[in-house]
């Protein structure tokens, strides 16, 4: 119980020097109600007060209301949502939504939830603390320096107040005629670079709940002493107890349900708790690194438990550019028509627990060397007309490895219109790889083969390109980057070579040319931030196809030209943004 044994830091804290003033200047601004993320913690404050902090969100901004469902339990079968106490009378906070003609939408948490109390189970259900895999009670330390304790979703009476709480906001959804979308919500946390979900436990209530599950689908009995065997079931009860709550949300809310969203709580993991509550804190880079990581793997982030002190410097801006309203907008399938620039990347990679493969023909470590930042790694492939007109051009590299009937099926949908697709076949299933010799023949497609440290087939359809090699005969080292280079070379990649320090953080947006830009086929604009207290520099070589237009916000910074393209130093917690224009080689 070391945990609850922490004197927590004061805000207040005495802080020597410029970094004063800057500290109380960010406190004033944070506020409990609104985190980040646009969303609204309408229990934080009166009711009376709603409208006024409603008017605070921009207009163009959707509201998000994350629902604090326990709030709401009045006791174990009784559920208010406004017709006891006005705090919690969501059709009053639904009214004066649309009478403010505001978007909004619900977010239900499917695990405990880390910035409610309790995890937002309600307090007749909470009876047993979650445990994390090395056997600590999960605790939080909210943007409030309160610690939020996480209790089991593995006890039963959990589940049995999920499920009610969801009959009863269903029917005072219909009853009152309001129609705004839900989603879902998995949180999860960073720990040691793996993702863990909160749902995730190892209590007493979750070994009980194991146990029932083994006698129910193994009946006769089954031997755990093989190596990771009981890992391996465990891992799977998770799974089925997450889809349960899932599944059951989406059955009880489905004229209303848009889908599910993994998201990860900066700062929410057990070592992160003590950290965060210890003087020195979490570092701005540590925070940076985490948050880059997690976009690269494309999980959707939150920073709502993070102190005020802890979204300073540069974090703020970093937030605001590159994981604020143009992402949600995306991530949730909204649209604005007040900004330019988009997220942009160049290259997209489909695995399904391939990433390995990848790292060993030298893939990941070329990419973060030339491409740093700019490809993402997917476990599933959504096709809708949004994601296929906003990727393109993304060159997209698959793994045969886990690849069923329908991801390949994708795949050879997105080359016929016009996609740049690359496969390793390492570990393709046979059967996949004789409908692919189909495809070819079907399609009177001619197949050219390349033996270039690995035997290579190439095929062209319009726009689009398809090249297959085996990477599991691609040697490590120097030799494998030369076969990327030249691969990504063939395929037409163009974009400016960045030289960067590894500790310096770098994102890039993208738009179309105006009536003042039209010699450029596109605008590329890139932000840099060096989170660290080091001088950092930077290079970049525009090669034959860009041209700097113009620099933008600098902080500590310092941009000039050279023969070759720009240099940038950058300051201890310097940050500054360059727009690139690009056009084709004359």
């Amino acid at each position: 119980m070391r945990f609850f044994e922490i004197k927590w830091r004061s805000a207040s804290q005495l802080i020597h020097g410029a970094k004063l003033n800057y500290l109380q200047d960010n406190s004033q601004k944070q506020d409990p109600v609104r985190p980040g993320e646009q969303w609204f913690f309408y229990w934080k404050t009166s009711a009376a007060l709603w409208e006024n902090r409603i008017l605070e969100f921009p207009q163009h901004e959707v509201i998000f209301i994350p629902l604090y469902w326990g709030f709401h339990a009045d006791s174990a079968s009784t559920w208010d949502f406004g017709e006891i106490q006005p705090e919690k009378d969501l059709r009053r906070l639904t009214q004066l939504l649309l009478q403010h003609n505001r978007s909004f939408c619900w977010i239900l948490p499917l695990t405990p939830a880390p910035f409610l109390p309790n995890g937002g189970v309600p307090a007749q259900g909470a009876r047993t603390l979650s445990l994390s895999r090395e056997g600590v009670h999960l605790a939080v330390l909210d943007h409030e320096e309160k610690l939020n304790k996480m209790f089991s979703f593995f006890d039963p009476k959990v589940f049995g107040a999920f499920n009610d709480f969801l009959e009863n906001f269903s029917s005072f959804l219909f009853r009152h005629h309001i129609k705004a979308p839900l989603w879902g919500m998995e949180f999860s946390y960073l720990e040691s670079g793996a993702v863990v979900s909160y749902i995730e436990d190892t209590s007493l209530a979750f070994e009980k709940g194991f146990s029932r599950y083994l006698k129910k689908n193994f009946p006769e009995g089954i031997d755990l002493t093989q190596t990771n065997e009981e890992e391996k079931l465990k891992a799977r009860f998770i799974d089925e107890a997450s889809g349960l709550f899932k599944g059951t949300a989406e059955n009880i809310l489905g004229p209303f349900w848009q889908g599910s969203i993994l998201t990860v709580a900066l700062g929410g993991s057990p070592r992160e708790t003590i950290e965060r509550s210890l003087t020195d804190g979490k570092n701005q880079y540590k925070f940076f690194d985490d948050l880059f990581n997690l976009h690269v793997k494309g999980y959707w982030i939150s920073s709502a438990l993070l102190l005020p002190e802890e979204k300073k410097e540069l974090m703020p801006k970093l937030l605001s550019e590159h994981f604020g309203g143009q992402e949600i907008d995306q991530k949730f399938r909204y649209k604005t028509s007040n900004r330019e620039f988009r997220p942009f990347g160049l290259i997209d990679l489909y695995t399904h627990a391939a990433l390995p493969g990848f790292e060993k023909t030298g893939l990941i470590g070329y990419l973060f060397q030339n491409y740093r930042w700019m490809y993402q790694v997917h476990s599933e492939l959504v096709l809708t007309r949004e994601s296929f007109d906003r990727d393109q051009e993304k060159i997209k590299i698959f793994h045969g490895l886990g690849m069923d009937r329908t991801r390949f099926g994708q795949m050879l949908k997105l080359f016929l219109m016009g996609q740049k697709i690359i496969l390793d076949k390492t570990n393709l299933d046979p059967e996949l790889e004789k409908r692919l010799q189909v495809f070819y023949m079907e399609n009177n497609l001619k197949v050219q083969s390349i033996n270039f440290q690995t035997l290579m087939t190439i095929t062209d359809l319009g726009e689009g390109k398809f090249v297959t090699y085996e990477g599991d005969k691609i040697k490590e080292g120097s030799e494998s980057f030369k076969f990327w280079n030249h691969l990504f070379t063939f395929l037409g990649l163009t974009h400016p070579e960045v030289q960067l320090e590894k500790d310096v953080f770098s994102l890039w947006r993208i738009r179309d040319v105006s009536s003042q830009d039209l010699n450029f086929l596109d605008v590329r604009r890139v932000n840099f931030y060096n989170p660290t207290s080091y001088k950092k520099k930077i290079t970049i070589k525009t090669k034959k196809h860009f041209a700097l237009m113009r620099t933008i916000d600098p902080l500590k910074a310092e941009a000039r030209s050279t023969t070759d393209g720009v240099e940038v130093d950058l300051l201890p917690f310097g940050r500054i943004a360059l727009d690139f224009g690009h056009y084709e080689e004359l």
